[in-house]
């Protein structure tokens, strides 16, 4: 996750752990990057229910609130967020796994850099200042005239500002198909 649900309900109330998974991924799919944090990364791993990721070896460089993503299972892959840290198993919060295994399966944390979250925390904003406002180009009340930034389609990415999605420029990698 970029962002814990209670700092972003500090901006905005009314949000909920679905808008946030929705801001990870579409920033992941914009980017075209997992932010993978390779130096910590756990190959050959199993699951049992309910939500533990057993790791051949120690656990090392986690964190409780880490995200971690897995890959190459039949039905597991995704991100999930560390609840515990045992010495020898990654313990998630979510729905429960799917037991199976695969020789290919591995997990990896997954870290964003200081300016993602900081964006995020903006987009939050922006969606809690321009709710109501949407679709409204001038309004004017008595002598007092507001008028908002028109976002039409060439200006527009996901719904924001291209320019509020500037901070996103960095982290694009190529997309191979």
């Amino acid at each position: 996750m970029i962002i814990s649900l209670v700092d972003a309900q500090k901006l905005d109330p009314e949000i909920e752990q679905d808008d946030l998974e929705a801001f990870e991924q579409s920033i992941r799919g914009l980017t075209n990057n997992n932010f993978q944090n390779k130096l910590v990364r756990f190959n050959d791993i199993t699951f049992t229910k309910p939500n533990i990721i057993n790791v051949f070896g120690e656990v090392k460089g986690l964190r409780i609130g880490d995200t971690v993503e897995v890959n190459y299972t039949a039905y597991n892959d995704g991100l999930y967020v560390v609840e515990e840290l045992t010495a020898d198993s990654i313990i998630v919060e979510g729905e429960p796994f799917i037991s199976s295994n695969s020789t290919k399966a591995m997990a990896t944390l997954v870290s964003y850099p200081a300016d993602i979250k900081k964006g995020v925390k903006k987009l939050i904003k922006y969606d809690l200042d321009m709710v109501g406002k949407t679709g409204i180009k001038t309004r004017t009340v008595a002598r007092m005239s507001e008028t908002y930034y028109d976002v039409n389609a060439n200006d527009n990415t996901e719904g924001y500002p291209s320019s509020l999605l500037s901070f996103l420029n960095k982290y694009e990698k190529m997309g191979w198909g």
